[in-house]
């Protein structure tokens, strides 16, 4: 089976693991992982600015940093020498309406989330309660404002997982073999 051309777009809600279950189906299928942070530093590269003076300048106003990032990626998905790509995370919602080969939504309930993110980040309980709700915010506006529709609508992805009902390698699972059952009926 091929496994060329396979863009994964992992979108989640802050706190559902997005970042970690990406990173098991990298290891596993040998796929990149392109996130904010990352993409980050490739913008900040291309603009020969040090982070410190992306930074800056995304602050003051001079680099408009969603419109900047969303075209970077969108500028991988389409690259036809990366044949493999995993975007996860806030970026993955910036390419929503992107042609992928799958599309994934992660949920999982407030306190699911918060208790992920507290012990993440090393911060109280309330302080993520707080957290996961202005990520909830900011992802919704985001999206509103690039696509003109709801983050949430259950038909804008393949599939959604609930990932407080299932572990992190268990959600992993379950993408990986809708990843390679979507490439596979490609091919036909």
């Amino acid at each position: 089976m091929s496994m060329q051309g396979i863009n994964l777009l992992m979108c989640g809600q802050l706190g559902t693991g997005c970042t970690e279950i990406a990173q098991i189906i990298s290891s596993r299928m040998k796929i990149p992982v392109f996130n904010t942070e990352k993409l980050l530093h490739h913008l900040a590269a291309d603009l020969e600015l040090s982070f410190t003076q992306l930074a800056t300048k995304a602050t003051s106003g001079e680099v408009e940093l969603d419109e900047s990032l969303s075209s970077l990626v969108s500028g991988f998905i389409r690259d036809k020498h990366i044949e493999k790509i995993i975007i996860e995370g806030r970026t993955a919602f910036m390419v929503l309406l992107e042609p992928a080969t799958l599309k994934v939504l992660l949920i999982a309930p407030e306190y699911v989330r918060a208790y992920h993110i507290a012990q993440r980040r090393d911060i109280s309980y309330e302080r993520a309660q707080e957290a996961t709700r202005v990520s909830d915010d900011d992802r919704a506006q985001l999206v509103r404002r690039l696509w003109k529709v709801d983050w949430l609508d259950p038909s804008l992805y393949d599939l959604i997982i609930n990932t407080g009902a299932w572990s992190y390698e268990q959600a992993a699972d379950i993408i990986e073999k809708a990843l390679r059952n979507r490439s596979s009926a490609k091919e036909v």
